[in-house]
């Protein structure tokens, strides 16, 4: 009796606070642990999932307050990030060449982990009070670590993903998953 391989080669990057929202930065979680939506979603699709880790929790830690695209870009920040994704470009580049294909999801609004849409303040620095600073606002932009990401997967002339798609995860609680998402990452394990 020979066994059948049943993988599927599709690949989601998933930002790692989708599947974990203890690591968002307080209080902006809006789930008690994993987005369920998304994940039960992926599952059903077939997609292996790959957790990017937290740079944010990792470089900052847990009692950090938010903070704009602009405080983050930084060389350190910039450095620290590739330090931390080079062991998932290497296992990306891996399935690739086994012949997987992949999205990546990043979160909406996230200085760090955005793939379309990122959060901006140049004025941003000290502490966070609404008092002193004016609100930021949403740009079209990649967060930084995101960037670095897309960047070294470039470098190594991994191919492009399928899809690079921002997650609202405090929209997913409250609407449910976008139309467009499940549309776009239904197509994905088709071809």
């Amino acid at each position: 009796m020979s066994a059948v391989d049943r993988r599927s080669r599709a690949i989601a990057v998933v930002a790692h606070c989708l599947l974990n929202q203890n690591t968002v930065v307080k209080p902006l979680a809006s789930h008690g642990g994993v987005v369920t939506s998304l994940v039960d979603f992926l599952a059903r699709q077939g997609y292996g999932l790959i957790q990017l880790p937290c740079p944010e929790a990792i470089y900052l830690g847990m009692r950090r307050w938010w903070m704009s695209r602009e405080q983050y870009d930084t060389e350190s920040y910039r450095e620290f990030s590739r330090r931390l994704l080079e062991p998932y470009v290497k296992l990306l580049a891996e399935l690739t060449q086994d012949g997987c294909a992949y999205v990546v999801l990043g979160v909406r609004g996230s200085p760090s982990c955005a793939v379309e849409t990122t959060t901006s303040n140049p004025s941003w620095s000290g502490e966070p009070r609404a008092d002193k600073h004016p609100p930021s606002v949403k740009v079209s932009s990649r967060g930084v670590f995101m960037e670095e990401l897309m960047g070294m997967l470039e470098e190594r002339r991994l191919p492009p993903p399928l899809a690079v798609l921002d997650i609202d995860h405090r929209e997913v609680s409250e609407k449910g998953l976008p139309e467009e998402l499940v549309r776009t990452l239904s197509r994905k394990t088709q071809q």
